[in-house]
């Protein structure tokens, strides 16, 4: 496989072909990387689902982990320097290409694209469809654990893709950067029913483009015709600058994923998104309904 061919999104096809030209010798290369994550903190997803059957030569990252709950994040971004110690612990390099996928919906291996992203490292891919695809296609699988040399990676914040609540506020009031919700509509109008910490709504002016609409059945993405349409029938312009976020920021990075695809390259994501927004701004600045 020809690294510097790599786009952000793999097919499983591509990466069963090469899969087995992936060395553990070499100090670049390419490393898979199995980042599959549970909401149920009683699931040890690295023994009881990565260790008995994984895509051969792959790790585990445990993304939840590097990243600690606080105040008003409840999926914080990780500390860099716990965050480069974790990466060089699986052999990652300066120059290492990195595919990621996990179990479900693609959620946890489009927001480690982004975290490795947002560290300075470009060479990554998500593989599309993820493991149930790879499965659904027959391909191979593993038990054996695949051990690399500590690598040399180092991480340098881009702040180009990262919003925080301040940058949030200021943008209310001077509309600089359109702002893409990634949550169910349900949710964006304030109208679901599920329990909350903070106020519900969306931030004034932002739009709607649920995560899920971005993927086919078999949970690979959409065509870029298909997307451009999600974008264009929620009057996002690509080219103008957009800012995306979703409750916690994990789907909101799907959103930036798209818009990439459509070649947006930067599209940062609001890291607190609603859940820091809805404890920390006015009644006002909730806004319910479509409007």
């Amino acid at each position: 496989m020809t690294v510097g061919r790599i786009g952000n999104i793999l097919s499983t096809n591509v990466l069963r072909e090469h899969i087995k030209t992936i060395s553990v010798v070499k100090t670049g290369g390419i490393r898979v990387i199995e980042t599959t994550w549970s909401p149920d903190t009683q699931i040890d997803v690295y023994k009881h689902h990565f260790l008995p059957s994984h895509i051969p030569t792959s790790q585990y990252f445990d993304f939840i982990n590097c990243a600690p709950r606080s105040e008003y994040f409840r999926r914080s971004v990780p500390d860099i320097n716990k965050f480069t110690d974790i990466a060089q612990s699986l052999g990652i390099n300066n120059d290492t290409h990195i595919i990621t996928y996990d179990r479900t919906n693609s959620l946890s291996s489009i927001r480690t694209w982004w975290l490795l992203r947002l560290y300075g490292h470009r060479k990554v891919s998500v593989l599309d469809g993820g493991f149930k695809k790879w499965l659904n296609d027959g391909f191979e699988v593993s038990d054996e654990s695949a051990n690399y040399k500590i690598g040399n990676f180092e991480g340098k914040l881009d702040k180009t893709l990262i919003r925080d609540y301040e940058d949030m506020c200021e943008n209310v009031v001077n509309k600089k950067e359109q702002v893409v919700d990634a949550r169910n509509s349900l949710s964006f109008q304030g109208e679901d029913d599920m329990p909350s910490e903070a106020k519900k709504g969306h931030i004034p002016g932002a739009k709607n483009i649920p995560y899920s609409s971005l993927f086919n059945s078999d949970g690979t993405y959409k065509s870029q015709h298909e997307l451009k349409l999600l974008f264009d029938g929620a009057s996002i312009d690509l080219g103008q600058p957009v800012t995306a976020m979703c409750e916690t920021g994990l789907t909101a990075c799907g959103l930036v994923m798209a818009g990439n695809m459509l070649g947006k390259e930067t599209i940062p994501v609001y890291a607190g998104s609603m859940y820091e927004w809805g404890q920390r701004a006015p009644e006002d600045l909730c806004v319910k309904g479509n409007s």
